[in-house]
């Protein structure tokens, strides 16, 4: 049989069907996720208004405790390359706080600037010390999951951009199925325990794996200072980087402001 008579025999009519390239989109985020944290996909994009698109991804990786080296397995290139090409992606985000301090910010913004040249770049880690500064915080309160050594890297990556942590904390937590498990009641005991007594301007909980971000607005009234947690301040500085100006409600006082 001829194949194009086959063709005209399955195709039935052929439309000419209008495209309209990112329709009711202002901008696309690819959100770079780690292979093991089942939390901060779902904590990013419920931050996000319909107009923004967060397209996914996942690398695995390699970390060490002990010696706080972080590495992903694949070239950043590589992972960057699962996104659609780089006129259609208007921010790469990279979602690991503990990465961001174990790699530095302006090394990881270079890693990510030549995965995917001519486009904005954010990572937890970044983007929390932007949330920091922009409310005027400079005594935070610091609550992490990570592991002893993890955590203290925080301390001088927090002192080095003009913070001074007045308290600090840690779940002490192995891995990122076990953080994504913290209950409500733990996360509000810890963060009530360092805020107390602490003259403290802001509370930040790390790690996009720590599932805090449905009860910020909870947390707030009840510490009665503004809580800054991973996702949250990646949200919020992605909307800066586009122009997003509306007030986000039920998720802190960060993405209340005015021209978030």
């Amino acid at each position: 049989m001829n194949e194009n008579t086959n063709v005209s025999r399955i195709t039935g009519r052929i439309f000419k069907g209008t495209t309209e390239p990112h329709a009711g989109i202002a901008a696309t985020v690819g959100l770079i996720v780690l292979s093991t944290d089942e939390v901060g996909a779902d904590a990013f994009t419920s931050l996000m208004p319909r107009t923004i698109r967060t397209l996914v991804t996942r690398t695995a990786y390699d970390d060490d405790e002990a010696t706080g080296e972080f590495q992903i397995r694949d070239s950043y290139k590589a992972v960057a390359d699962e996104f659609p090409r780089g006129d259609r992606l208007d921010i790469l985000a990279f979602s690991c706080t503990s990465a961001t301090v174990a790699t530095g910010k302006e090394r990881l913004l270079n890693c990510l600037s030549g995965a995917r040249p001519g486009i904005k770049y954010t990572s937890p880690g970044i983007a929390g010390h932007k949330a920091l500064h922009h409310i005027g915080a400079r005594r935070v309160a610091l609550l992490t999951p990570y592991g002893v050594n993890t955590h203290k890297a925080f301390l001088p990556f927090f002192h080095l951009d003009g913070f001074e942590v007045v308290s600090d904390g840690t779940f002490n937590k192995d891995t990122d199925e076990e953080i994504g498990e913290l209950t409500r009641t733990s996360l509000f005991d810890a963060a009530h325990e360092l805020v107390e007594g602490q003259s403290a301007d802001a509370l930040f909980v790390s790690c996009t794996a720590t599932p805090i971000v449905p009860h910020i607005e909870e947390l707030e009234r009840e510490l009665k200072i503004p809580v800054i947690s991973s996702s949250q301040a990646m949200a919020w500085d992605v909307l800066r980087m586009v122009g997003y100006n509306q007030s986000i409600e039920g998720y802190g006082e960060l993405m209340r402001l005015s021209g978030v």
